[in-house]
């Protein structure tokens, strides 16, 4: 039977639980962020490809920062909501939950769809014709992307591409109560977990490329991980442990072959126990407040990047200079650009669309003020 428990108290608790901002995984989330953008901004011309100097083979596998995204989002999670789904789970929570999660998602995913189909149509209207795959801008797509159900059904063609994680992000989301309620109840449900993240990566690597495989792979490994951080405290005492697991992962994707996604879901995993330690050097690095900052601005600089990618070359290449300007000043015109793009969206998009969001579907009768960020996993 479903139990109820006084609003007030259970917003308290909510309340209580996300002032607990991990401050280090917020700023991780940046670095994270840049991969993936540096990777779609490494093919700069229609013609050319400029390798970064120096760290082209790490730019290169920039995908994998998406399943840090996925880990980081497992554990955030489990460390601000945990306690409120492990025994007793009503309407009432999943309601909010699931509120505050969409809120979280949604403002941003809009706004970067609208400026893409914008780009698109204003493209048309201006030539007859777009450059862009006709696919991308269907009315089944434009259905999927809205609802945030493509990558249910392995589908990467949305008009702005990075959308298909968030996809598959809010996939894990409204699975997130359930597998609270299996991880509390079975003692060794956490190496269940980790076995199944393991599985499942090793599954999307070497049978099917699913999006869903790929998040419930990292999603289970941050649960799992978020369990044993209550036994890391040994990690403490290395205070370069961080640093380490950084170089390791650097050498996951630049040497041999393929990096394997397996590997990868570990060393993200023992990242993640160990920037939970305060005196860890560098948690005390991405705990600086402008990297914070920057963590919080990131889910704006993956989602808009794309936008401006496409922009940018549309622009030069309408201006006849697409093919002469130099790679580096192009990738520096890039970045600028996102990051500019993104912090805006952050102020006048993401964090007051948020807001209005959580005053929209919350009930009248539960509404509290609005809860912290503890991490805000993308």
């Amino acid at each position: 039977m479903i139990a109820y428990r006084p609003t007030r108290e259970r917003h308290r608790e909510v309340r209580s639980r996300e002032g607990k901002q991990l401050d280090s995984l917020t700023g991780l989330r940046i670095f994270a962020a840049v991969w993936v953008m540096l990777l779609h901004f490494r093919d700069v011309t229609q013609t050319e490809t400029w390798e970064f100097p120096l760290i082209d083979r790490f730019i290169l596998h920039g995908q994998y920062g998406v399943d840090l995204f996925f880990v980081l989002s497992g554990f955030i999670l489990s460390h601000v909501y945990f306690e409120q789904f492990k025994a007793r789970p009503t309407w009432s929570n999943f309601r909010s939950f699931i509120t505050f999660r969409f809120a979280r998602l949604y403002p941003i995913h809009l706004a970067t769809f609208l400026i893409m189909a914008a780009l698109f149509f204003g493209e048309i209207f201006l030539s007859g014709e777009s450059s862009a795959p006709s696919e991308r801008y269907s009315p089944a797509t434009f259905i999927s992307t809205l609802t945030m159900t493509n990558a249910w059904w392995g589908v990467t063609v949305t008009p702005n591409l990075p959308a298909w994680s968030i996809s598959a992000e809010w996939f894990a989301y409204l699975l997130f109560p359930i597998l609270c309620l299996i991880i509390a109840r079975l003692r060794v449900a956490p190496l269940i977990f980790l076995v199944a993240g393991l599985g499942l990566a090793t599954i999307w690597q070497e049978v099917t490329d699913h999006h869903l495989i790929r998040v419930m792979a990292g999603f289970l490994v941050g649960m799992a991980t978020y369990q044993v951080s209550h036994y890391s405290s040994k990690l403490a005492r290395v205070p370069v442990l961080g640093t380490i697991i950084v170089a390791l992962i650097v050498l996951w994707v630049t040497l041999g072959g393929p990096p394997q996604l397996e590997i990868g879901i570990v060393l993200y995993a023992v990242l993640v126990l160990t920037l939970a330690s305060e005196r860890d050097w560098l948690c005390r690095v991405l705990s600086l407040k402008a990297i914070v900052y920057l963590g919080e601005v990131s889910y704006a600089v993956y989602m808009v990047h794309w936008v401006v990618r496409v922009a940018v070359r549309a622009a030069a290449e309408k201006a006849g200079v697409l093919e002469s300007i130099p790679p580096g000043l192009v990738v520096t015109a890039y970045v600028t650009v996102t990051m500019l793009a993104a912090i805006l969206l952050y102020h006048f998009v993401e964090r007051p669309g948020r807001k209005r969001l959580r005053r929209m579907l919350t009930p009248r009768e539960t509404k509290s003020p609005a809860l912290g960020t503890a991490g805000q996993p993308v």
